[in-house]
């Protein structure tokens, strides 16, 4: 039996309306639900997938009985979890410091630049990640005080003419395309190959099933932009059928489990 799909309709978030017309059987979970808990029955036995906007996945992972259909493991996404697995094909210098400590950093010395970028360690983003520069730096870093207490991530800027979203599974290409503007171009072969090495260091740490955005630079060098989950994350132009077969796919196997 097909799993039963659990699809989050958001209209910032278009991926899940390509999905649920792909499907045509998919259970809609209203926001209003969502945010009272109150989830569609789903027949007793039956694999579940969800997809979504991430506050309502992580609410879901939670919930008895239906949490399995969200794969994501928000820990194992943390750039703190992963980068010391991929950290050769960031193609930058990157180091994690407490948001706290970055004032005092010594940063055009650390990266030559009057430039940074800072990112949220988590993968759901507690702030916009962004390019700033160092000397306007106090007026942001007092606007997101409320992160103090968070790590984040401090690299030098680096520039990307193109970007790739690839979907992987078990360390080998599913779907994608560039992202996050049209037109959407599909993925060249040295990119699913880079984006397939980045997905199989990933195995280690039980993420059968990523995102790999792939950044291409001016010079044609590909750097990692990040790794990320499946059931929060854009299909932008990437074969609607390819994406549900892998989810259906990766549903089923962990039911076996």
């Amino acid at each position: 039996m097909r799993p039963q799909w659990l699809i989050d309709l958001h209209e910032e978030f278009p991926g899940s309306a390509v999905v649920a017309a792909a499907l045509g059987d998919a259970l809609i979970v209203e926001p209003r639900d969502a945010m009272m808990g109150r989830w569609p029955v789903v027949e007793a036995g039956r694999t579940t997938v969800g997809y979504g906007t991430m506050p309502t996945m992580r609410s879901l992972r939670r919930v008895p009985q239906l949490g399995e259909a969200v794969f994501d493991d928000y820990a194992t996404l943390r750039c703190s979890s992963y980068y010391r697995h991929v950290y050769d094909l960031l193609g930058r210098a990157a180091f994690f410091v407490p948001f706290t400590a970055v004032p005092d950093l010594p940063l055009r010395r650390m990266f030559d630049s009057d430039q940074v970028f800072i990112r949220s360690d988590t993968n759901y983003k507690l702030f916009p990640a962004g390019v700033h520069a160092i000397e306007e730096l106090d007026d942001w870093l007092q606007t997101y005080d409320q992160y103090r207490d968070e790590l984040v991530v401090v690299s030098e800027v680096v520039t990307f003419e193109q970007e790739y979203r690839c979907f992987c599974r078990n360390g080998r290409f599913v779907c994608g395309s560039s992202y996050p503007v049209e037109p959407y171009l599909p993925v060249p072969e040295e990119v699913r190959d880079f984006a397939e090495t980045a997905a199989a260091r990933l195995l280690a740490l039980g993420s059968t099933m990523v995102t790999v955005d792939v950044g291409v630079g001016p010079d044609g060098e590909l750097r990692l932009v990040e790794l990320g989950g499946v059931n929060s994350w854009g299909i932008y132009g990437s074969n609607v059928d390819d994406f549900i077969a892998a989810m259906e796919a990766e549903a089923l196997a962990r039911a076996e489990e």
